[in-house]
């Protein structure tokens, strides 16, 4: 019989699938991912009721009104009913029958209400006692309010930026949606590369990676359980940021406001980046202990290098003109996440953009190589606790 032709892509895929298998099975992965989507959507859903609430609230605030015309109230956005006098119409402000009463004596107008009045009631009373202070003023000048109206000119007052910048709106959206999609991005990062590395332990811990290393070579093996976990948290954080953009869009939170959907196309570039540089090192990290208990020796470095990824673009989001964070934009692995926000912020170019990534993709192929090194080496080693001097003075060697 012939012997069976060894395929390092057959050894691939199908790793990759078993890793994808394994995961959609975990409870713990999927629970996460679920509090995710609702928590996105949450959140959407409440500025989404607060942004309703305050625009009802404005439009319907109903008032007691005493010697003030009910229809200039009434086409101000209030809801006006009239009271015989002002003792009725602080009795139902106190019964909270209205939101608050207006009371005219004269040239003085009382906003009553059960603690200081609302905003929108007072823009709104204020706006009816200066059109009738006007129109009085006007009638006793002698003047027609219709020939006033058409002689007064119609200035146009329109808000410029002393830098030039006339779409700060735009910018600011777009600037806070990178930040929650990098704040998502980082949560998935730490949870699908976390994955590789247990997934390592375990099967050197059961010693089942001894039988499946005796007829696949440790390189494919690896690689299959790296694009596994890559491809599922790929499609999972696809899935959560779609959700996002689609919970914007039929929120109506950003009616009037033109957004630019390529910022989340970058936003996955830079997790590919991410999940690829820090899913390699916790496969390393994975294969330099025997017992899972010990993995979080070889895995504190790991974590804390992801947390100075996710602590700058958390402290920096709103300061990327800043030196340190124009910098930062520029290290990796810091960079895979801190570049995409300051481009969001108008910071950093298209080009240069694409050149960071560039650098943090040459980063990440080194750190790659690094790991699959140090995975060679250490995954069949069944003695102490591999030090990372020792497993990075040996993939050197």
């Amino acid at each position: 019989m012939a012997q069976e032709t060894y395929s390092p892509w057959h050894t691939v895929r199908t790793t990759a699938l078993r890793e994808m298998q394994i995961i959609s099975r975990s409870r713990a992965v999927i629970f996460t991912l679920v509090i995710l989507i609702v928590a996105t959507l949450g959140m959407i859903g409440f500025f989404t009721w607060q942004a309703n609430k305050d625009d009802a609230a404005a439009a319907g605030d109903s008032v007691a009104v005493v010697g003030v015309d009910t229809q200039s109230l009434s086409a101000a956005g209030l809801d006006p009913q009239g009271a015989a006098d002002r003792a009725e119409a602080e009795r139902l402000v106190r019964d909270g029958d209205v939101k608050a009463a207006v009371v005219a004596d004269g040239t003085t107008w009382d906003v009553i209400s059960d603690g200081f009045p609302s905003g929108s009631v007072m823009d709104a009373v204020e706006a009816v006692a200066q059109a009738q202070s006007q129109a009085e003023a006007l009638q006793n000048l002698g003047i027609d309010p219709a020939e006033y109206a058409a002689a007064a000119p119609q200035i146009q007052v329109n808000a410029v930026d002393v830098d030039g910048d006339e779409g700060a709106e735009e910018q600011f959206i777009r600037q806070l949606t990178a930040f929650i999609s990098l704040m998502v991005m980082i949560f998935t990062v730490i949870t699908f590369a976390a994955q590789v590395g247990s997934r390592v332990t375990e099967e050197k811990s059961s010693r089942v990676v001894e039988l499946v290393l005796a007829s696949v070579r440790p390189m494919d093996f690896l690689a299959g359980k790296i694009l596994g976990n890559l491809a599922y948290g790929f499609i999972a954080t696809a899935v959560i940021l779609g959700a996002g953009a689609l919970g914007l869009n039929f929120s109506g939170l950003l009616d009037g406001v033109p957004f630019d959907w390529s910022i989340l196309p970058i936003m996955l570039i830079a997790w590919l980046l991410g999940m690829l540089f820090f899913s390699a090192l916790y496969a390393a990290a994975g294969a330099m202990v025997q017992r899972t208990e010990d993995l979080q020796s070889t895995q504190m470095p790991i974590l804390l290098l992801i947390m100075a990824s996710a602590y700058v673009p958390a402290f920096g989001w709103t300061s990327t003109s800043e030196t340190w964070m124009q910098v930062c934009s520029w290290i990796p692995p810091l960079s895979i996440f801190a570049a995409p926000l300051t481009w969001a912020a108008g910071d950093l170019t298209s080009l240069q953009l694409g050149l960071s990534f560039l650098l943090s993709l040459a980063a990440t192929v080194l750190v790659v190589w690094l790991a699959a090194r140090i995975y060679r080496r250490s995954i069949l080693n069944n003695g102490r606790v591999t030090k990372w001097s020792e497993a990075l003075k040996g993939a050197r060697a």
